[in-house]
């Protein structure tokens, strides 16, 4: 047993080790996008938005799993939803950190990151988003204070721990609080996009409600697939195998109901005579985005996760449900991925003298890709602390070694 345990602690450090050696190559790329500008990315003015914006929706979009299964807990009387949502209201304020990293590597000049707070432009949709993200950040931060303050290294200030139990009586109204100001980012993400009038493949009104069914099925199901991979490399139980099993299949429902606007959103659209909109779905479909349109947002990521997700709580099955969840968090990403770059693909006007170049070639520079891996790492990292040391997150072990523990979850008890 003390062997096990010092290799479990031993292996814990050199993961701990591996995260900030990218976190230390990141922040080598950071330091130059920050001393030379932007000029050391791929970015241009034809392709403004690149990697870092889809690692800002992404991170957004699978921290949706805080205000829905808060809202399935509090709002909706769902006690036994409590243990999973209080894993994804710690995913959901890591998730918004990663964003709001992103956001600052994206905007060029991040000492002005406070604009948007003082200088109120209220025809922005991004202005919008920007004050819905930070007051929803607020409201996660409430949210996680409670589980903080209980840890040892607090028992000394008993005040916080008395104020973190006086927050966490509120906890419903935090969740109606949570659950509005992130159904209206959620929403105002995809409409960020919806208004853009010069980008075909953007513009229209179903892409708000998109972004947000997309969130709510990413946001669940990638909150029950880490939730596994703790339970399963730690031994300890965090949530019940039949409160996983049912959120799994309330993803997978959602996903279907995505699906199926996704379907009638672009079949319709190509008959709209948009210039440019069919052009657009062509690109995505038969063109260069077609292997991850069809392999991971629509097959993969869309009908085959969302059936795993629905057929892993008829068989009780952890394997399909650690598997479905998986492929729905990367049909999310691949979502948020086609969504951002395909609108380069496609000529802001059919005249030349107009717009030079038609369109815009954009692959990532080696410091887009560092600077996003850092982000990713540290979320890893904090994550992975957070599970280790939270006393929320203790959960009842089961004293198994990691080999006998698979079976175990292939079988779904």
């Amino acid at each position: 047993m003390l062997s096990q345990i010092r290799q479990r602690v031993n292996l814990f450090w050199v993961w701990i080790a591996a995260l900030l050696a990218v976190i230390a190559v990141g922040a080598y790329a950071v330091f130059l996008i920050m001393y030379k500008g932007l000029v050391v990315t791929n970015l241009t003015d034809g392709a403004p938005w690149g990697l870092w914006i889809i690692l800002d929706l992404s991170c957004i979009g699978v921290a949706a799993g805080a205000f829905s299964l808060s809202a399935l807990t509090y709002l909706l009387g769902q006690e036994q939803y409590q243990p999973l949502a209080r894993v994804a209201v710690f995913v959901g304020i890591l998730g918004y950190s990663g964003a709001l990293m992103a956001l600052v590597l994206d905007i060029g000049r991040p000492d002005r990151f406070w604009h948007g707070w003082v200088h109120w432009n209220i025809h922005s949709m991004l202005w919008e988003v920007t004050l819905c993200i930070t007051l929803y950040f607020l409201v996660l931060t409430l949210e996680v204070f409670p589980m903080v303050v209980e840890m040892p290294i607090f028992d000394r200030f008993p005040w916080l721990q008395d104020l973190g139990h006086r927050i966490h009586r509120f906890a419903p109204v935090l969740a109606i609080i949570g659950m509005g100001l992130s159904l209206l980012h959620q929403s105002s993400l995809g409409g960020t996009y919806g208004v853009v009038v010069g980008r075909a493949a953007l513009f229209r009104p179903t892409m708000p409600l998109l972004f947000i069914v997309s969130a709510v099925a990413g946001g669940i199901a990638f909150s029950v697939h880490v939730t596994l991979i703790v339970q399963w490399i730690t031994g300890r139980l965090l949530v019940p195998a039949r409160v996983l099993l049912q959120a799994g299949q309330l993803s997978g429902a959602v996903l279907l109901v995505y699906l199926y606007m996704r379907f009638w959103d672009t079949t319709a659209g190509n008959y709209g005579y948009v210039p440019g909109r069919t052009e657009a779905f062509t690109t995505l479909s038969a063109g260069p985005f077609a292997l991850t349109f069809w392999t991971w947002e629509i097959f993969l990521g869309g009908l085959v996760a969302a059936i795993l997700l629905i057929r892993a709580r008829f068989t009780g099955s952890i394997a399909l449900l650690l598997t479905g969840s998986g492929l729905t968090v990367a049909g999310l990403v691949f979502n948020r991925y086609h969504t951002t770059l395909l609108a380069f693909t496609e000529p802001l006007s059919v005249n030349p003298p107009v717009t030079d170049p038609l369109i815009t070639d954009y692959t990532p520079a080696w410091t887009e890709w560092a600077s996003a891996f850092m982000v990713i790492a540290i979320l890893v990292m904090l994550f992975s602390l957070g599970m280790r040391y939270l006393p929320a997150f203790k959960g009842i072990q089961v004293d198994r070694p990691l080999e006998e523990r698979v079976p175990r979850l292939a079988q779904g008890r």
